[in-house]
């Protein structure tokens, strides 16, 4: 595995930004974690207000993050468009997206790994897709905070302190741990995919591509493959 992570000139951590003061950071995290708390704790039930709590949470998010010039300054370089250019991009991302569909068929057929009720409820489309203000939320808004949050800022402080395999792993089981469902198992291995496609491609886009690509399959797309 690391032999592997180290080809195909990876994601340079000497040059993907510059460091963050340890003060800084830990400043920034509480300033997310503590409010981030009592925005999800805020009682807006209802139609009308699904995905409001995403929306208040995304926008608050994004003025910390760019409201600190050494946070800016550290993932602007990991907003690399040009990674679009190249044809193992679309190939990452396409890999992200189509292992965890397969797995997530073939425990579904099987009837394996998966919470029972999930199974049932899946197998005789019982299941509702989500709303469109959800889906804004969960397929566009989230993916941009979470990459920024686990790829763009914890991903790379970790490639400068362990090795790759290491720093990858790390990224990717805190990224299942955050988000605690039936399909967990899927979670920490898209989350290894996110990582690793990240990682490859020296940038947080393809990334924020393969995410949200995955999270509206979820929402919306199994209802129809």
């Amino acid at each position: 595995m690391q032999n592997s992570l180290s080809t195909n000139e990876p994601l340079n951590v000497k040059e993907a930004g510059s460091a963050i003061r340890f003060k800084t950071l830990c400043i920034y995290l509480i300033l997310l974690a503590v409010p981030g708390f009592f925005i999800n704790k805020l009682h807006l039930e209802g139609p009308v207000y699904e995905g409001v709590k995403g929306f208040i949470w995304f926008t608050y998010f994004m003025v910390v993050t760019l409201s600190y010039k050494e946070i800016r300054t550290f993932i602007s370089p990991l907003l690399n468009v040009k990674a679009f250019k190249k044809p193992r991009t679309w190939l990452w991302i396409f890999l992200t997206f189509i292992i965890p569909y397969a797995l997530l068929h073939l425990c579904l057929y099987f009837e394996v790994v998966l919470d029972k009720y999930y199974i049932f409820y899946f197998n005789n489309h019982m299941l509702h897709a989500g709303s469109w203000r959800q889906t804004i939320d969960v397929a566009i808004l989230t993916p941009i905070s979470e990459e920024i949050v686990f790829r763009g800022i914890l991903l790379t402080l970790l490639l400068r302190i362990i090795k790759p395999f290491w720093a990858i792993t790390i990224t990717s089981l805190l990224f299942g741990l955050v988000h605690p469902s039936e399909i967990w198992v899927f979670t920490v291995l898209a989350g290894f995919l996110l990582t690793l496609t990240t990682y490859k491609t020296k940038s947080i886009l393809p990334a924020m591509v393969a995410h949200s690509l995955w999270n509206l399959y979820m929402l919306q797309l199994f209802l129809y493959f």
